[in-house]
């Protein structure tokens, strides 16, 4: 086996075969091995996703919360490469290399009981020094764990450089000389010297600190981060490394910097971002040339830096909320894609599936009229306030009062806007001024997971959202800019009892569109079996019952037909009608579909919104390659058809954080079927070929149970074991990369089914 190797020739193959299980916060035992500085890192025992620990954990972030080995030995991360440390002298990923081929699966064959494949898993974390130990215990535990096996010549690469003993310190890669000249100007925007810029840019940083910035011209990067730095703009920068965008940043002066990414880019963390002239003058006109004059810096300190209402009381309502509904699917990207949303308790807040809208900031009586959030925002504080030192009992007792206070008095204030108790129109939803497509989002979630998409995807689900400017900021503030993934479980509690109340306002403010004589009745059929808690009866409950609408309904199902008039009246920002789950009478056609594609959509329709118990035996993400027959190579990433198949599970109610088994009604549950790529966790994946594509989905839709599911997989599907395994994952990010180059990202395989 070859030793001189060096972490650039071995790049493409760790890429491709370690980063899809090794590229984020919840990689086994924190191996991040997206860059030469996460191998270098190593491993650890500590886990980042603890929702039991009592204490808040000390933050591991790679590049920001240590700068050395050293340092993160000093953190508890051991090596797993060859090391001079006499404990770690062997060289645990070739130990887990030679481990895995040594026990390689039965191709194409489901994986033993004795591979557990649960993310909640308990992990071993061996050093190089405990593995006789490991192998004793877990046999079939090496790597790649519980997947096909790599080939010889992947074997040995890795093996190679597991050995080389230690990486050197990466070399920055140079910016293109057109990178730099647009770094200069954004750090050069958000440094401004007065009052209002630097208020301004806090409030640009603290909404963007987890966004992957790109300059719109270099469509497919660099890709930058928005950091606070100890240095200036010129100078090597130094990251200020706070857990939170508001904390405090313990430097008596510091500048925002764009801070390259330096690693592989995996989707589940790809939250992009442009930046453009337009950009940059549409920020201007709504902080910098807008009418208000701020008198004071925000604090840092918790209880005022944790509510936005108060940090930021001063700059305009309507620029704030008009910065949210611009780029309205980044942010709530943001906190369904970011670090909280992992792990079923953190998402189980959610329906699976649901459609977002948003009021219009003319009828949102927080953006027309000031003296609504004076009154209010001492209402509107978040869980973070308290950092991770509330108990739940504290916290449910002080949120639920001032929610009740809240929604009463916002009540008061749009009763005395509209004294005739006319209700609202049409034309109080948000239109995206007639251009912007993030006016309609559709947001997905995958039992531990969630994806959000522009548009109204899907048949119409069992609820809707619609968000004013205090829920949107709060639903911000509350999952991404004020949460804590390291905190404690008083912290990780209260974040998520908190967006209990921000769910359902938003669900209520959609039902005040609706005849008012069903409101209640609907509601009721969201919440089955929570209809008796005091969230659901008092500090959530419907306001203005007798307040009616000016929108005229002519049928029964009166959501379905406000949804509808949604995307009618929104037409020039909705999008192509979805013919794949709203067909109607198929087979639909879609203008410009290929012949492949066509024949997919032909047959798919008419499995879409229904149910049945196939739907049941599917994964929560399914991707659907259908085969043009053009063979593996470049044709085949040009002709091929992927969709993606998304499970949406029912429930009786989403009121309650635990045993939500008990809540599912697998009979309600419905499939909604995507063009391209949906999810950054695929659960498996069927290949089919085109002249197939009938029978798949006729078998599809025959399957009764389990055994009959295991019929149509061992067909159709691409199982961890299968020889085709690796080479259907490389050709799905050839062809994501081709379809969507600036969202490119390397799935995680982590959650791959044992199917």
């Amino acid at each position: 086996m070859a030793t001189n190797v060096s972490y650039e020739q071995v790049q493409p193959i760790l890429e491709r075969r370690c980063v899809v299980c090794h590229g984020c916060y919840d990689a086994p035992c924190q191996l991040l091995l997206s860059s030469p500085t996460g191998v270098e890192r190593g491993a650890s025992k500590d886990v980042v996703y603890q929702t039991e620990r009592l204490t808040a954990m000390q933050p591991t972030r790679l590049f920001i919360d240590a700068q050395t080995t050293a340092q993160w030995r000093e953190r508890s991360f051991f090596s797993v490469l060859g090391s001079a440390d006499a404990r770690d002298s062997a060289s645990l990923m070739r130990l887990m290399l030679e481990l895995g081929r040594a026990h390689a699966f039965t191709p194409g064959q489901k994986l033993p009981d004795s591979v557990p494949l649960d993310i909640d898993r308990a992990l071993s974390c061996p050093r190089a020094t405990e593995f006789g130990t490991y192998v004793q215990q877990h046999p079939r535990g090496g790597m790649p764990y519980g997947m096909a096996r790599l080939s010889d010549a992947e074997l040995g690469a890795l093996g190679a450089l597991a050995s080389v003993g230690g990486l050197p310190a990466p070399v920055a890669r140079p910016l293109p000389a057109a990178a730099m000249a647009q770094v200069a100007r954004w750090e050069a925007f958000l440094n401004g010297d007065s009052l209002k810029q630097r208020v301004a840019a806090r409030y640009l940083y603290e909404h963007w600190f987890v966004a992957h910035l790109y300059f719109d011209d270099l469509p497919t990067g660099p890709f930058f981060r928005v950091v606070r730095s100890t240095t200036p703009p010129g100078d090597p920068l130094n990251e200020i490394a706070s857990v939170r965008p508001y904390d405090a940043p313990g430097a008596a002066r510091f500048w925002y910097r764009l801070r390259p990414i330096d690693e592989t880019i995996v989707h589940k963390t790809h939250i992009v971002y442009p930046l453009s002239d337009a950009r940059m003058r549409r920020l201007s006109a709504l902080f910098l040339d807008s009418d208000w004059q701020p008198t004071r810096f925000p604090s840092y300190e918790p209880a005022e830096a944790s509510n936005p209402f108060i940090s930021f009381d001063e700059m305009p309502a309507r620029s704030r909320y008009q910065f949210l509904l611009d780029d309205a699917q980044y942010f709530v990207m943001t906190f369904i894609r970011g670090p909280v949303c992992r792990g079923q308790v953190a998402v189980d807040v959610i329906e699976d599936h649901f459609f977002v809208s948003f009021l219009d900031p003319d009828h949102d009586l927080s953006v027309v009229d000031a003296s609504f959030l004076e009154q209010t925002k001492p209402y509107l504080n978040l869980p973070a306030e308290h950092l991770s030192h509330l108990v739940p009992g504290e916290f449910w007792i002080q949120y639920n009062y001032e929610q009740r206070r809240y929604l009463d008095i916002r009540a008061r204030y749009y009763a005395a806007a509209d004294p005739k108790r006319l209700g609202p129109t049409l034309g109080f939803i948000w239109n995206g001024d007639g251009h912007n497509p993030n006016a309609q989002l559709t947001v997905f979630r995958h039992f531990d997971n969630a994806t959000v998409v522009r548009g109204f995807l899907g048949a119409i689900p069992k609820t809707a959202w619609v968000m004013d400017f205090p829920i949107f900021e709060r639903v911000y503030y509350d999952l991404v800019a004020g949460y804590d993934v390291f905190g404690n479980v008083s912290h990780q509690i209260g974040t998520r009892l908190y967006m209990d109340h921000l769910r359902m306002q938003a669900e209520n403010l959609f039902l005040t569109f609706l005849p008012a004589n069903r409101r209640e009745a609907l509601r009721a059929s969201w919440y089955v079996g929570a209809t008796d808690s005091l969230d659901y009866k008092r500090a959530d409950r419907l306001h203005d019952t007798t307040r009616g609408t000016q929108i005229r309904f002519t049928s029964r199902d009166v959501k379905a037909e406000f949804l509808d008039m949604i995307v009618a009246r929104n037409a020039a920002v909705s999008g192509p009608p979805d013919l794949l789950n709203r067909c109607g009478k198929p087979p639909c056609d879609r203008p410009g579909a290929s012949t492949v594609e066509k024949r997919a959509e032909r047959a798919l329709q008419p499995l879409t919104g229904v149910h049945g118990a196939w739907v049941a035996e599917l994964p929560e993400v399914a991707f659907l390659r259908v085969r043009s027959g053009h063979g593996d190579g470049q044709d085949a990433i040009n002709n091929d058809a992927i969709y993606t198949l998304v499970h949406n599970r029912a429930h009786d109610n989403v009121a309650f954080m635990f045993d939500e088994k008990e809540r599912l009604e697998p009979a309600d549950d419905t499939l909604t079927v995507a063009r391209g790529y949906l999810g950054s966790y695929p659960n498996f994946v069927f290949d089919v070929e085109v002249a197939q594509i009938d029978a798949f989905t006729q078998a599809l839709a025959a399957v009764q149970n389990a055994a009959g599911f295991e019929t149509l997989v061992e067909r159709w599907g691409v199982r961890r074991t299968s020889p085709n395994l690796w080479a259907t994952i490389d050709w799905m990010h050839a062809d994501f990369r081709r379809r969507e180059p600036t969202e490119f990202g390397l799935f995680d395989i982590n959650r791959y089914k044992n199917l």
